[in-house]
């Protein structure tokens, strides 16, 4: 099959099935093994080993860790990731440091892998496992030396799990994809540690005690070796006070700035802080910097406060100021909204916000709007650009019976312009998923708004 631009890449991709979008048989995996992934990487000679892998499964901070590892390994190493879903490229799912890799590049290697998943007997890849299948094709081709891939769903049976030699990452887990994945931390947590491979090297974020039970008996079980970590509590001093603190770093107008510490068994590293909101993310970058040291053991303090302050995640609380200021999060489930809710109550508490909400159905959205009481003034819902949404009025019985202020609107674009319009407001929040927060960013350059 020829691909003679990106856009054949694209259409290609959207002829395939997505269960990012829908679950074709209601709900359950179809396929909860990794045949068709194994089989593609064999037909094309694909390494399973890629040196220096990372695998990171989780149920929040998966995308900022692999953000904050390539901002501390890539300068050093030349770093590939895998990352899901995207805001507003496919481009974004398979990055080379940090950046995006060339239409060239995509075309190249499309043509590659579909002529010979085609061959006879054919092998059918979904849309996440085909880009998985890209990206392993570009480490070859790349001659990459770092490699950061996030699962996408669970771990035990997302096709990332053919991956072998590599350093598991257990992010935060908690309620999401429960039809999917079970109904409790015990099995949500089975699943995502499913990536810990015999005789690994281990990493954890910091968990609820029933999962971290779970995963020192999966350690235990792999004879994987668990590296620890501290990330030490937060204090908050004002930024003409911190001598390291440069301006070109700030996302936010508050005049505070967050800094944490971090030790592990060989090093102390002090006056840490990020261009990123949240105890949540001090906590993400605590990890990022245990993987990081595994890779590079040398790794100095000053080089990691450097490249920490300097790393920017789209779409992560990210503040966007202008004539109406915008705060965007792709926060998704109950525990993501609770770290939102955190950094609305500590920064922003006196700013009158009109949130533009929009989930998918298999969310549990009732759970995760009820953290933004008492720091919402309005809220208009709107229908996500993917199958799997809400519609308008599912989710507004929602918001109008957590007893919410509803704002009507007829279309996303009347919701995003309202936003940033209304003269009862001085803060606009999109908030509810990667897609929404896609769509906006889309929007948002379409309307000339810098």
């Amino acid at each position: 099959m020829r691909f003679s631009n990106f856009g054949d890449v694209q259409n290609y991709l959207n002829s395939l099935v997505n269960y990012e979008h829908e679950f074709p048989l209601g709900g359950k995996r179809d396929r909860p093994k990794l045949d068709a992934t194994y089989a593609a990487a064999d037909r094309l000679a694909l390494s399973l080993a890629p040196q220096n892998c990372v695998h990171i499964a989780g149920t929040k901070g998966k995308g900022s860790t692999v953000a904050m590892l390539e901002a501390l390994l890539s300068p050093d190493f030349k770093t590939l990731s895998f990352t899901s879903p995207h805001l507003v490229s496919v481009k974004e799912r398979v990055r080379l440091n940090g950046g995006l890799l060339s239409d060239d590049i995509w075309q190249c290697g499309f043509e590659a892998i579909v002529g010979a998943i085609e061959q006879t007997p054919a092998i059918g890849l979904t849309y996440f496992e085909i880009g998985f299948i890209f990206f392993l094709w570009a480490a070859r081709e790349l001659k990459t030396e770092v490699h950061l891939v996030e699962a996408g769903l669970g771990g035990r049976w997302d096709a990332t799990n053919v991956l072998q030699n590599t350093i598991a990452v257990l992010t935060p887990v908690d309620y999401d994809h429960t039809q999917i994945l079970g109904n409790t931390l015990t099995e949500i947590a089975t699943d995502k540690g499913g990536i810990i491979k015999p005789n690994a090297q281990v990493v954890v974020g910091k968990q609820h005690d029933e999962v971290s039970v779970i995963y020192d008996r999966i350690i235990s079980e792999q004879h994987a070796t668990l590296f620890r970590y501290v990330e030490h509590s937060s204090f908050i001093v004002h930024r003409s006070s911190f001598p390291d603190a440069h301006s070109s770093f700030i996302l936010h107008p508050s005049s505070l700035l967050e800094v944490f510490s971090y030790q592990d068994d060989s090093s102390n590293i002090h006056n840490l802080h990020l261009p990123l909101t949240g105890t949540h993310q001090q906590q993400n970058a605590a990890v990022a910097i245990r993987v990081a040291r595994l890779i590079k053991p040398d790794l100095a303090p000053d080089t990691i406060r450097n490249r920490l302050e300097a790393c920017m995640i789209p779409g992560r609380q990210q503040f966007l100021s202008g004539k109406r200021d915008v705060l965007l999060d792709v926060a998704h489930n109950p525990a993501s909204f609770a770290v939102l809710a955190e950094t609305l109550r500590t920064h922003y508490a006196n700013r009158r916000i009109l949130a533009v909400v929009g989930m998918s159905k298999d969310k549990d959205a009732r759970s995760s709007l009820a953290y933004l009481k008492d720091l919402v003034k309005d809220i208009a819902v709107i229908r996500l650009s993917n199958p799997r949404s809400y519609t308008e009025p599912e989710l507004l019985a929602v918001v109008e019976e957590l007893g919410f202020n509803s704002v009507c609107v007829q279309s996303r674009e009347e919701a995003f312009m309202l936003m940033h319009t209304s003269s009862e407001h001085d803060l606009g929040l999109v908030v509810g998923s990667f897609y929404l927060a896609g769509d906006y960013l889309e929007w948002r350059e379409s309307a000339g708004i810098a």
